[in-house]
């Protein structure tokens, strides 16, 4: 059996503030181009999110036809040409990612937490944050339960999590709230949400 072949590398996402157009969206992107669709899904606040992933040229032309027909309503969208590991994870789950107790990470000196107005500016933000300094990302919460809104934390030497957070915030300018937190609290490791 031959082993599941990397993703990407290049990633694709279209939010809308429809979901019946979301879906319409997703066939003519599809149509246009070999992307995959690794998802195409409602959220909350009454949005859609269609994610698609494969060769760069191929989810540059998928993402042309669903920007054109979503038209006035795309709400946000981001193209990746080469995604950041640690950001397909965060696309899985159903966009929830709870963490197990990080209270042991040493290496986990600071926590850096990301709210946006949009799933893509979660991803484009946690993009930039996992480029710009080495950090793990820990919590996610894609428009699950925040009224379309996204938020993310990550972790590291406080050094790096100040980099990354000026690294998200430089990329994002749909951006919420930015918070950072050297060491925090023992009871907070692992359980920011919870």
């Amino acid at each position: 059996m031959a082993a599941p072949s990397a993703p990407g590398p290049a990633l694709g996402l279209l939010e809308l503030a429809s979901v019946a157009r979301g879906v319409v969206v997703a066939d003519a992107a599809l149509k246009r181009a070999p992307a995959v669709l690794l998802s195409s899904r409602t959220l909350s606040g009454g949005k859609h999110l269609i994610v698609l992933e494969g060769e760069v040229a191929s989810v540059e032309e998928a993402m042309a036809a669903g920007r054109a027909a979503a038209a006035a309503l795309l709400v946000d969208r981001v193209e990746l040409a080469m995604a950041d590991a640690q950001v397909w994870p965060m696309l899985a789950a159903g966009g929830v990612i709870a963490p197990g107790d990080w209270a042991g990470d040493d290496a986990a000196e600071a926590v850096g937490i990301v709210e946006t107005q949009t799933v893509c500016a979660a991803i484009a933000a946690a993009d930039a944050a996992c480029k710009a300094a080495e950090v793990t990302v820990r919590d996610v919460r894609l428009a699950v339960d925040l009224a379309g809104k996204a938020v993310f934390t990550f972790t590291g030497a406080l050094a790096a999590v100040e980099a990354a957070a000026a690294a998200a915030a430089a990329a994002e300018h749909r951006l919420v709230q930015l918070e950072q937190i050297a060491q925090p609290a023992p009871e907070l490791r692992g359980r920011l949400f919870r």
